[in-house]
C-alpha cells in the first residue's frame, strides 16, 4: 500500500506551467450532444411562446393570439426624434412625405420601424420577469424604474427620461408598494404632427384597431384590475402590444398575468407580494435583498424592453439643456448611448464588495458584453454600435466578397441580394467581430433573441447568465415553429426597421443614419472654420494612412487579404488585380507601408478621393468610413477579449446567425498580450508573452466607422481609451474627443495621461504600477456571493438535477446504507480498510491541492486515520469495535446529507467565496474556461482556494493580500484562461510613426466626419 501511495501522491504533483502555456484558450468549445441531429437543427421539444401556447411557465392561462394581435404603430408619433440639419445647419423633423405632401407606404413602413425600434419588445417581458424572479438575485428592473431616481437617472444610470412625465415620490400614492412615474398631465400623449397624413386613406394615420380577443388573460377581477390599469400612465399606445410607460425610454410595464390572472397560484402571489412589499412600513423592496432577491415573490408588473433602450441617447447636434428633461427633439434613435451604465442596470441589487459588480464595473459606460445572457466565459464588452449611414454600409456590403450560407442561414430574410434564395449572399459584418454574417435583416433578428425574445427556448439552449454547460444553437427554424412573437417580427418588424434605417427622404435626400457633423452645430462651426486649413491636409494624411480599413470607397474590385507570407514575390501586383495583401502581424505594418503594393494603393485611392470642392467632398459623402472587412486581430493589436468570442461558432448559440465562411475562417495565429504575472520584459508595444485562439471564426474585427467621430468618444471597441465626462453637451463630447484621439494617435499619453477611470489602480497601489495599460482591478475586497434561495437552481444548472440530488441525498443514503450493513455483519478489519482509504484520500486531496501549504496540521487527518486503521487490523479482533465504528459512519452520512440538503437549499445562509483580494484583475476569474482540462481546471480552484485561505488565515490588508493571492492563484488560473488578454486600452498603433504635424492635421480632420 505504501509503494501505491507514493506512486500516487508522485502522479498528482501538480505541474508548473509555463507562462506562455494557454491550452484553454485555443479550445474550440464543445455543444449539447445532438443539436445537429435534426433537419436545421430543430429542437423537436421545445415549448411555445406564451401566445401560441397560451400558458405561462408558471402555468397561468393565457388567451392564444396570432401574428394579428401585434399591429406596429403606424402614426408617426416620434416625428421630432431624430432631427436633421438643412444646408444650412437648422434642425428640423425628418421628412416623410413625398412630393404629394402625404406618406407613401414605403415611408410609413420606416415610420412604423422607428416606433418598433423604440417600443417593441418582441415579448421579451417575458424573459425579462424571469431574471427578476429567478436571476440569482442580480437586477430588478422595477427597482431600476423607482420614481424617486428619475431627477437622477441620467447622471446615475445613463438612462434616459421619457418626456412628458415626472416623478411620484409619495408613499401613500404608490401602486403595489411601488414607485411608478406619473404623467406630467397630458404632456405624456404622443402626438403626430398634422401631416402625417396617410397616402391610401388621404387622412390622418389612425392608431391601429385593438383586435377582439387580444388581451393576454383573464384578470382575477376585472373592474378592480381596470382600476390598477387606470392608475398606470398612458401615452396613448395599445397597451396589449406595448404595455404601458415605466418612465425610462426603452423600458415599458406590462401587467403580470401570473400575479392579476384568474388562478389561486396568482392570488396567493398577490397575498404573498402584499404581506412582503406592501404592508411593512419601510421601503424594503428597494434596498433588502431578502425581499427584491426572493424567487417566490411574484412581481406585478413585467418589463419589456425595446432596442432603444440602450440605443436611444442625446442628439449630439441637439442636446437637451437638462439631461434629466429631455423633450422628444433632444434625442437620436441611432447614435447609441455612450453614457449608459453597465454596472447599474445589470446588477442594480448588488454591492461594489460583489465580485459580481466589480466584474460589470469593468465594462465601461456605453459597452454591454452580448455574450452576458448566453456567457462565452470571456468578460467582452463591446459599444453599444452608433448606426451610422446604413445605405452606404449596404452599398459596401454589394462590393465586398460574398459570404456562403448554410441551408439553415437561409431561413433568414434578406434584402442585400435581389434574388430570393441567394447564395453566397452579400452581407454587412455586423457586430464588432463580424460575427453576425447573414445579412443586416438577421442580424437585427438576433438583437432581438439577445434581449430576450422567445426566452422559453433560449433559456434552454444556455444556462443562462451562469454557463458552465455546452450550449447549443438557437434554431430559426424552431422559432419559425413555435414563436408568434418570432413570426410577427420575420413578417413585419424586422422589414419595417430595415425600411426604418435605409429610408432616403424623397423631399431632401436626408436619412436618419446620416452622419451628424460638428459644422452643424453653432458651437462647432468656428471649430472647423478655425481648422479648416489643417482638415484639409489631414484629409491626405487619412487617404494615405488610414482610408485603407476606414473607407467605403475604395478602388474598383478593391478586396484584402492577409498573410504572413505577405511579402512572397509571386502575389499579384495590386494595379493588376486590385488585391492587396496585408501582413498579420502589426509588427511588420511599417514595413508593409513601404511596399510597391501598398505605394500603388496610395496611388488609386488618392486618385478616387480627389480634392473637395468648398465644403462638398464626393469622396466622404455616403462613404461608411469602413471596409467592414474583417481584420486579424493580430494586426489591429488592441484587447482581444471580443474578437475572441465564441457564440456565433459552429454547434453555439448564434450558429444560425453566422455564415459559412465566418465558421471556416483560419485561425489567426499567435496574439501578443501583456502578461501581469510572467515577469518577463515587454517589447516596444508593452507586450511580453503570447495566446492561440482556435480556428472557426474567431480572431478577428471588422474596423469601426469613423463617422461623428467627434461625438462618439472614448473609443476602442470596449469604450477605454479617452476620458468618460458623462457630458452629452457639444461641449462635454468635444472634451471627450481631444482625450480619445490624442490618445490614438499619441499612443504615449495613454501611460502619462493624469485621468484613470475607475479600477484602473496604476498609481493608486503598488500592485498595479507595472500594468501596461488599464488592466481593471478589482477595487476592494469583493467575495462571489449568491443569496441562499438560489444556491440550488445555481448547482442544478451546472451539474443537472440528477447529479445535485446523487451528491446531496443518494451518496450519502448509499453510504449509511452500507456502513449500516457492516454494522451488522462487518469485521473491526473492514472498518480498518475504510479508515485506510480516508487516509489515502486526505493525503491525495492535502498533496494535490498543496493546502497543506496554508494548514500543515491537516496531515494530521491521514495520520490519525492510518492510526486508526493500523488499530482495527493489528490491535484488536472484538466485534463491537467495528459495529461502533460502522454505526457512527453511518450516522455521519445521514448528518452529512442533511447539512449537504441544508446548504443546497440555502438553509445555511448565503453562498460567498472570498475575499477576493483588492487589486484582483476581474478578467483573471471571469475568463476561466469550463472545458480546460480537467487537472488544470483542478489546480485553478485549488489555486483560488490556497490564495483566499492565506488571505484569511493571516487576515492580510490590501497590498499583502494581493501578493498572497497572486502567488498561488495568479498562474493556475492563467492556465485555464479563455483569453489571458487583460489590458483594455491597447493598440491601434497604426499612426505612431506619423510626423506630430501630420497627427494634428489628421485629428482636425476627423472631427469634420
Amino acid at each position: 500500500m505504501a509503494v501505491v501511495l507514493t506512486l500516487l501522491l508522485t502522479s498528482l504533483h501538480p505541474a508548473q506551467s509555463q507562462p506562455s502555456d494557454y491550452p484553454a484558450a485555443s479550445l474550440t468549445p464543445r455543444s449539447m450532444p445532438g443539436w445537429d441531429s435534426t433537419a436545421n437543427g430543430i429542437d423537436l421539444s421545445a415549448p411555445a411562446d406564451e401566445p401560441q401556447g397560451g400558458m405561462t411557465e408558471a402555468g397561468t392561462p393565457l388567451n392564444k393570439r396570432g401574428e394579428d394581435c401585434f399591429p406596429a404603430e403606424q402614426r408617426n408619433l416620434f416625428s421630432d426624434v431624430d432631427m436633421v440639419p438643412d444646408a444650412s445647419g437648422k434642425l428640423h423633423p425628418f421628412n416623410y412625405q413625398t412630393d404629394g405632401g402625404a406618406i407613401s407606404p414605403g415611408a410609413r413602413s420606416a415610420i412604423k420601424g422607428k416606433n418598433t425600434w423604440i417600443l417593441w419588445g418582441e415579448g421579451n417581458d417575458v424573459f425579462w420577469n424571469w431574471i427578476q424572479q429567478h436571476g440569482y438575485g442580480l437586477t430588478d428592473f422595477l427597482v431600476l424604474t423607482d420614481s424617486r431616481n428619475r431627477n437622477a437617472r441620467f447622471a446615475r444610470f445613463g438612462l434616459i427620461n421619457q418626456p412628458g412625465m415626472k416623478a411620484q415620490t409619495d408613499r401613500s400614492k404608490r401602486l403595489f408598494g411601488l414607485y411608478i412615474d406619473q404623467a406630467d398631465g397630458d404632456a405624456i400623449k404622443l402626438k403626430q404632427p398634422a401631416s402625417d397624413i396617410d397616402q391610401k386613406t388621404k387622412a390622418l394615420a389612425a392608431r391601429p384597431v385593438s383586435k377582439a380577443g387580444c388581451e393576454a388573460f383573464e384578470p382575477w377581477d376585472r373592474e378592480q384590475f381596470d382600476k390598477v390599469l387606470a392608475q398606470l400612465p398612458d401615452d396613448g399606445l395599445d397597451p396589449n402590444v406595448y404595455g404601458y410607460p415605466s418612465g425610462i425610454v426603452g423600458l415599458r410595464l406590462v401587467p403580470n398575468p401570473d400575479f392579476f390572472g384568474k388562478t389561486k397560484a396568482a392570488q396567493n402571489a398577490r397575498q404573498y407580494w402584499k404581506t412582503r412589499v406592501e404592508d411593512p412600513p419601510g421601503d424594503a423592496y428597494y434596498t433588502d435583498t431578502s425581499v427584491n432577491a426572493d424567487p417566490n415573490l411574484v412581481r406585478p408588473f413585467r418589463v419589456s424592453m425595446s432596442c432603444g433602450f440602450c440605443h436611444i441617447a442625446p442628439h449630439p447636434l441637439n442636446p437637451p439643456a437638462d439631461v434629466e428633461k429631455p423633450q422628444w427633439s433632444n434625442l437620436s434613435t441611432t447614435v447609441g448611448d455612450q453614457y449608459w451604465n453597465p454596472v447599474s442596470t445589470f446588477v442594480n441589487l448588488k454591492k461594489p464588495d460583489s465580485f459580481l459588480y466589480q466584474f460589470l464595473a469593468s465594462q465601461q459606460p456605453g459597452t454591454i458584453d452580448t455574450s452576458l445572457v448566453s456567457t462565452d466565459h470571456i468578460n467582452n464588452p463591446n459599444t453599444i454600435t452608433a448606426i451610422f449611414d446604413v445605405p452606404a454600409r449596404l452599398d459596401r456590403a454589394q462590393q465586398n466578397p460574398p459570404e456562403n450560407q448554410s441551408a439553415t442561414n437561409l431561413l433568414i430574410p434578406h434584402i442585400e441580394d435581389p434574388q430570393p434564395g441567394a447564395n453566397p449572399r452579400h452581407t454587412p459584418r455586423v457586430l464588432l467581430d463580424g460575427s453576425d454574417s447573414v445579412g443586416i435583416f438577421g442580424a437585427l433578428s438576433r438583437v432581438y433573441l439577445n434581449i430576450g425574445a422567445y426566452s422559453e427556448e433560449w433559456k434552454r439552449v444556455q444556462n443562462s447568465i451562469v454557463g458552465f454547460t455546452p450550449q447549443r444553437p438557437f434554431a430559426v427554424a424552431t422559432a419559425l415553429k413555435n414563436s408568434v412573437y418570432w413570426r410577427t417580427a420575420d413578417k413585419y418588424r424586422i422589414p419595417y426597421l430595415a425600411a426604418f434605417f435605409t429610408y432616403i427622404s424623397q423631399q431632401d435626400g436626408a436619412s436618419v443614419t446620416q452622419p451628424m457633423h460638428l459644422v452643424d452645430t453653432a458651437e462647432g462651426r468656428p471649430i472647423i472654420d478655425a481648422e479648416r486649413n489643417d482638415a484639409v491636409s489631414g484629409r491626405n494624411v487619412f487617404v494615405q494612412n488610414c482610408a485603407v480599413c476606414h473607407s467605403s470607397k475604395q478602388p474598383n474590385g478593391f478586396t484584402l487579404q492577409f498573410s504572413r507570407d505577405w511579402t512572397r514575390k509571386d502575389l499579384p501586383s495590386f494595379d493588376s488585380s486590385r488585391s492587396l495583401t496585408l501582413p498579420m502581424d502589426f509588427a511588420e505594418w511599417q514595413d508593409f507601408t513601404k511596399s510597391d503594393n501598398y505605394r500603388e494603393y496610395v496611388k488609386q485611392i488618392d486618385a478616387l478621393a480627389g480634392h473637395p470642392t468648398g465644403e462638398q467632398d464626393d469622396f466622404l459623402r455616403n462613404n461608411f468610413l469602413s471596409t467592414d472587412i474583417r481584420v486579424p486581430i493580430t494586426l489591429v493589436g488592441t484587447n482581444s477579449a471580443r474578437a475572441v468570442g465564441t457564440n456565433a461558432m459552429r454547434g453555439q448559440v448564434w450558429d444560425n446567425f453566422s455564415s459559412e465562411t465566418y465558421k471556416s475562417l483560419p485561425a489567426v495565429g499567435d496574439v501578443h498580450f501583456f502578461n501581469p504575472f510572467s515577469g518577463k520584459p515587454v517589447d516596444k508595444w508593452g507586450n511580453n508573452d503570447t495566446y492561440a485562439p482556435p480556428a472557426g471564426g474567431p480572431g478577428y474585427y471588422r474596423p469601426a466607422s469613423l463617422i461623428s467621430l467627434w461625438a462618439t468618444a472614448p473609443f476602442l471597441h470596449n469604450n477605454t481609451l479617452g476620458e468618460y465626462t458623462g457630458d452629452p453637451s457639444i461641449k462635454g463630447r468635444l472634451t471627450a474627443f481631444d482625450d480619445a484621439i490624442d490618445k490614438v494617435l499619441w499612443s504615449a499619453k495613454r501611460e502619462t495621461s493624469a485621468f484613470r477611470l475607475s479600477g484602473d489602480l496604476r498609481g493608486k497601489m503598488a500592485l498595479a504600477d507595472g500594468d501596461r495599460g488599464f488592466i481593471y482591478r478589482t477595487t476592494q475586497p469583493t467575495w462571489i456571493d449568491f443569496p441562499a434561495r438560489f444556491i440550488r437552481p445555481l448547482v442544478s444548472g451546472i451539474i443537472g438535477t440528477f447529479w445535485t440530488s446523487f451528491l446531496t441525498t443518494y451518496v450519502w443514503i448509499a453510504l449509511a446504507i452500507g456502513a449500516a450493513l457492516l454494522a451488522i455483519f462487518g469485521q473491526p478489519r473492514h472498518a480498518g480498510f475504510v479508515f485506510a482509504v480516508v487516509a489515502i484520500l486526505a493525503a491525495v486531496v492535502l498533496r494535490f491541492s498543496r493546502i497543506d501549504t496554508i494548514y500543515p496540521l491537516l496531515w494530521l487527518l491521514p495520520i490519525i486515520a492510518t492510526g486508526i486503521a493500523a488499530l482495527l487490523w493489528f490491535a484488536t479482533r472484538r466485534r463491537w469495535i467495528g459495529r461502533i465504528v460502522f454505526a457512527a459512519l453511518a450516522l455521519i452520512s445521514l448528518l452529512a446529507s442533511q447539512q449537504a440538503n441544508a446548504f443546497i437549499d440555502g438553509r445555511q445562509g448565503d453562498l460567498k467565496v472570498g475575499p477576493i483580494p483588492t487589486g484582483t484583475p476581474v478578467s483573471l476569474i471571469m475568463n476561466m474556461n469550463p472545458e480546460a482540462a480537467t487537472g488544470d481546471l483542478l489546480q485553478a480552484a485549488f489555486g483560488l482556494t490556497r490564495g483566499i485561505l492565506r488571505i484569511r488565515k493571516d487576515q492580510l490588508p490590501d497590498g499583502p493580500a494581493w501578493e498572497a493571492f497572486e502567488a498561488e492563484a495568479a498562474d493556475p488560473l492563467m492556465r485555464v484562461s479563455k483569453c489571458p488578454d487583460f489590458v483594455l486600452d491597447r493598440g491601434h498603433w497604426f499612426a505612431d510613426t506619423l510626423p506630430d504635424d501630420q497627427k494634428a492635421e489628421l485629428k482636425a480632420f476627423l472631427k469634420t466626419l
